[in-house]
């Protein structure tokens, strides 16, 4: 194609896409001017119905959205090739023309004269194919369970702006009118219309099943687990049957954050950016010990403990239990079985056989089946096969039980009924199974603690006062997780009460909203959660619903709670199909400057002696991280020397200090040092705040800030504490533009790692 004709079809592109773009945003504020005035149904005598709250939300998702293109018609172009399945079976070939607007999630189309203007909500699976997919290539999403079969772009263009004049980069054609490029700020922010083609290819994955994203740090795993939110949201009527297609609504999605800390950024993230209400947002331990309040009914006498462990012993006492694998879950629930079929087989002793003389016959009848139901039983590992739940065993003897209660008087039968539960709960007691399983452990769990806490406790004693407290029916926060697992698959699943043993509550309720099922939940940062609960939280989710996972193994950061692979979100996951699970490992580090992401590879290399599966920023460029070797004296020193300096940069406003190995009287006495200098501090452990940040590792585990000073990587090596080498690795991955090191020594680690990648300050 000559010079000349090339540019005659820019010239004709840009000529029809400014046109479009001024007939989009007057069609948009027309109709938006008319839509404001349709009402919302009123009052019914039993509420909105699922029809009224459909509307509702298209009303408001429409509303949104020509109100964002009135503004700002679009982002993007992409002229495309489809293949589309029709009504008929049949494939749609068409060449399209489609516009999307970054702010929009409903797809709206504009009638001129002469044709019409299509412009797409950010998450249709047609735009972020073409915009990940080179001209002249082709994607396939046969596989994907979407009517649209393939995609390829023939052009498409980015636009800066649209009004009054174009400011955009096509593809054929080049940079016409561009705008300097702004420096992105750090913090958790959405990537609509700018992701890479990993995350497309996750992000328009199957709309069911496990989706497990994960990769280097930076590389997006969080944004684009919350962005399949919106996008299951959006675009589940581009589902393709057969098959039951559950719901995706706000109302059944939640999204579990194993990190804390991430709470505030993360709801801004979805409120501010991907319009999704806060609500859907829970923390692990909140939920769980909600959870555990509602499926616990009868306790005898289990209690939480009141004192305050130490420090040191609270962590030993966490990795006991905190630093399972997937295997410990089939033990543990093999080991449940055992104590389940012994009990039920002392049936005949039951409190409950006796409480009633005119229903002695049936009653007795009841203990007879379940105790040879129990001895027919096969104990198993697999908590989704059990023979021995109280649904399946309410399912032997049901006619038993029912025969038994349809005897008696009503005072009778309500007695008897919680008399049943008693023992039921008796029988099915989570905290002996616990105690038992671990406690019979001596030698794991002398292990897990010298891992924990690096040898700093007598393992014995400490797993002695374990078993005393389980004894007296002691349990504390740590146990809390594995209490609620045996809970979640002993207690009956059927939510109807006249299909399971009466006063025993589902094991489904917690996850249920007007009766539905959740049917999406996604999981933050799942390495930090131990077996049990990502177990659990897996396993609560619709059977034909999503489960979104993000998490990347190499970053676990406490030294006694975490899992080193996914294995456990196999353990009862409800999810149906054989091809339910898909992992999308995310290549690029899209966070830090090219200089830190290549220091980050050439420590990953050497720490955990494998090559570095990510690529670094090549967009972002800054200055090499700095290796500082000072006596301990001159630190603080060296602290304030370069707080100051980057104090004053143009892309620099959030610093940290990170301790590798929390230690908060080392940090205090820093902290009233650095105080005594006339450095600005923000309060301790902090992860925002006006001031320099002082906090470690595991605290700010999901963060990211413009600058860390980082502390303590000449110990990493000879430090006996678990998973220090993954801390630090989680460390040097925070900042996005300026990385310091300070050392009293040359850190051992650093020889192995190639110079040219970090710049060596003495003193």
């Amino acid at each position: 194609m000559s010079a000349r004709s090339s540019s005659k079809g820019l010239d004709k592109r840009i000529a029809r896409d400014q046109r479009n773009a001024e007939i989009a945003a007057r069609a948009a504020e027309s109709e938006f001017t008319q839509f404001r005035r349709l009402s919302t149904p009123g009052n019914r005598l039993h509420g909105l119905t699922g029809h009224d709250r459909g509307r509702i939300d298209y009303a408001y998702r429409r509303l949104l959205a020509l109100e964002a293109i009135a503004a700002d018609p679009f982002q993007v172009m992409v002229e495309v090739y489809t293949e589309t399945l029709g009504d008929n079976g049949k494939l749609l070939e068409k060449e399209q023309l489609w516009y999307a607007n970054q702010s929009s999630s409903a797809n709206e189309v504009f009638n001129n004269g002469d044709g019409s203007v299509a412009v797409l909500a950010w998450t249709h699976p047609g735009i972020q194919l073409a915009l990940s997919t080179d001209l002249g290539d082709f994607s396939n999403v046969r596989a994907n369970g979407l009517r649209l079969r393939s995609v390829e772009p023939l052009a498409k263009a980015r636009f800066d702006t649209t009004l009054p004049q174009i400011s955009a980069v096509y593809h054929p054609g080049g940079a016409v009118r561009p705008r300097q490029a702004t420096a992105q700020k750090s913090g958790l922010k959405a990537v609509k219309l700018d992701m890479t083609r990993d995350q497309v290819k996750a992000f328009v994955s199957r709309m069911s099943g496990l989706m497990i994203v994960t990769g280097a740090p930076g590389s997006g795993k969080t944004t684009v687990a919350f962005q399949r939110i919106r996008f299951l949201f959006d675009q589940q009527d581009q589902r393709e049957g057969p098959g039951r297609l559950v719901p995706y609504k706000p109302e059944l999605t939640r999204v579990f954050l194993a990190n804390v800390n991430l709470a505030d950024q993360a709801r801004s993230l979805l409120s501010n950016q991907l319009d999704i209400p806060t609500f859907i947002v829970e923390g692990v331990g909140g939920f769980i010990d909600s959870y555990l309040e509602q499926a616990w009914l009868y306790k005898h006498n289990a209690r939480p403990r009141q004192r305050k462990l130490p420090q040191l012993e609270a962590a030993a006492r966490t990795a006991i239990l905190g630093l399972s694998d997937h295997h410990d879950l089939g033990r543990l629930w093999e080991a449940y079985e055992r104590q389940i079929a012994d009990r039920l087989d002392a049936s005949l002793t039951a409190t409950w056989v006796g409480s009633h003389d005119g229903s002695a016959v049936r009653l007795k009848a009841l203990a007879g089946v379940l105790a040879r139901h129990a001895g027919s039983a096969t104990v198993r590992h697999d908590p989704l096969r059990s023979e021995l739940t109280m649904g399946a065993t309410y399912s032997k003897v049901a006619r038993a039980y029912e025969a038994a209660r349809e005897g008696m008087p009503t005072s009778v039968r309500n007695r008897f009924d919680e008399l049943f539960q008693q023992w039921l709960y008796w029988v099915y007691d989570p905290l002996s199974a616990v105690a038992s399983y671990f406690g019979e452990r001596e030698s794991e769990a002398a292990h897990r603690m010298r891992n924990g806490t690096g040898a700093r406790v007598n393992e014995a004693e400490i797993l002695r006062n374990a078993i005393s407290e389980w004894s007296d029916r002691v349990y504390g926060p740590e146990d809390r997780a594995w209490l609620a697992w045996l809970l979640r698959f002993a207690l009956p699943q059927f939510t109807d009460s006249q299909v399971r043993f009466r006063e025993v509550p589902s094991s489904l309720s917690p996850a249920m909203s007007d009766g539905e099922r959740w049917t999406h939940v996604a999981i933050d940062e799942a390495q930090d959660l131990c077996v049990a609960e990502a177990s659990l939280l897996g396993s609560l989710v619709d059977p034909d619903g999503a489960l979104t996972v993000s998490a990347d193994f190499r970053q676990i950061v406490s030294p006694v709670h975490g899992m080193k692979t996914a294995a456990a979100l196999g353990v009862g996951r409800s999810l149906r199909g054989k091809g339910a699970e898909q992992i999308y490992p995310f290549a690029r580090n899209m966070r830090q400057s090219k200089q830190i992401g290549r220091f980050l590879q050439g420590f990953h290399e050497v720490a955990f002696n494998e090559r570095p599966t990510f690529d670094v920023n090549a967009s972002l460029e800054d200055k090499k991280p700095q290796l500082i070797i000072a006596p301990p004296q001159d630190h603080v020193l060296r602290i304030k020397q370069i707080a100051s300096v980057l104090r004053r940069s143009d892309v620099v406003s959030s610093i940290a200090l990170l301790q590798i190995n929390e230690d908060e009287q080392s940090l205090d006495k820093l902290r009233a040092e650095l105080e005594k200098a006339g450095v600005l501090l923000a309060p301790a452990w902090a992860s925002a705040g006006k001031g320099l940040l002082t906090t470690s590792v595991e605290r700010i585990k999901g963060l990211e800030f413009d600058a860390c000073i980082v502390l303590g990587l000449e110990d990493v090596e000879t430090s006996a504490l678990n998973f220090t080498l993954n801390r630090t690795y989680v460390a040097l991955s925070r900042p996005s533009r300026r990385l310091a090191l300070i050392c009293s020594e040359y850190p051992p680690l650093l020889r192995k790692v190639d110079k040219s990648l970090f710049e060596v300050t003495q003193s």
